[in-house]
């Protein structure tokens, strides 16, 4: 398995296969407190829309990955926090 800043994996999914991801977010930004969060405690309280990670970043981690010839099946798109204030 590989990482990056904010593409990772692939790791294995029994509906997807192997599924690279991408977090375009810092861990644990959020808009909520939800107390069945699976990445803990909101670290970072907001509710600004901004980018986070450079849009270019991570266009370039993931040409970085494609170019190391690992293979995946899907790309997934996931947010460490809440996806829609990017």
């Amino acid at each position: 398995m590989r990482a990056t800043k904010s593409v990772f994996g692939p790791v294995p999914s029994r509906r997807l296969g192997l599924s690279l991801g991408i977090s375009p977010l810092p861990r644990k930004t959020c808009n909520y407190a939800c107390v069945y969060c699976q990445l803990g405690r909101t670290r970072q309280m907001t509710n600004q829309r901004q980018e986070f990670v450079p849009w270019e970043t991570i266009r370039e981690e993931f040409s970085n990955f494609l170019q190391s010839g690992v293979p995946f099946d899907v790309v997934t798109i996931v947010g460490e926090g809440e996806p829609t204030l990017y």
